[in-house]
């Protein structure tokens, strides 16, 4: 697995249900061990901004094995878009679908923010644009045994 780890963010608005939110992202991320960070918006509103990252090569797999295959090929037909000079590559997953214990990949603004920092060593694009791509080729080999 070529990624170091998983960061995960959303956001509570005051209209939500924090218990929810937090249900969506736990199931998300695989982990109880989501924080939750309170803000105020410009008009004085209500933000919870949770948040969790995932290290465990083991947790990492499992988070991208749980992905469809639709997902997984969107994922790596769009990688080149989606991955900063850094190494960082960014997706979003549905929140709403995600409270309902599954996981699509999601366009919206109403989501969980996914960063997954990609190993690239020596540090080049290039060179995390590649194991990113044999990554997901890999995972979608391995849906088709």
């Amino acid at each position: 697995m070529s990624v170091i780890h998983l960061d995960f963010r959303t956001f509570a608005q005051a209209t939500e249900v924090e218990e929810r939110v937090k249900k969506a992202m736990t199931f998300a991320t695989g982990s109880e061990d989501v924080a939750v960070n309170r803000s105020e918006g410009y008009h004085g509103n209500k933000i919870l901004i949770m948040t969790c990252t995932i290290t465990r090569k083991a947790d990492i797999r499992a988070f991208f094995r749980r992905l469809s295959r639709d997902d997984l090929m969107l994922l790596l037909n769009s990688v080149d878009q989606r991955m900063d000079d850094d190494g960082q590559f960014f997706f979003r997953l549905e929140k709403q679908k995600a409270f309902l214990e599954e996981l699509v990949i999601s366009s919206g603004d109403d989501c969980i923010h996914v960063r997954a920092k990609v190993e690239n060593y020596p540090k080049r694009r290039e060179k995390a644009l590649e194991n990113a791509k044999t990554m997901l080729q890999e995972l979608l080999d391995r849906q088709d045994k």
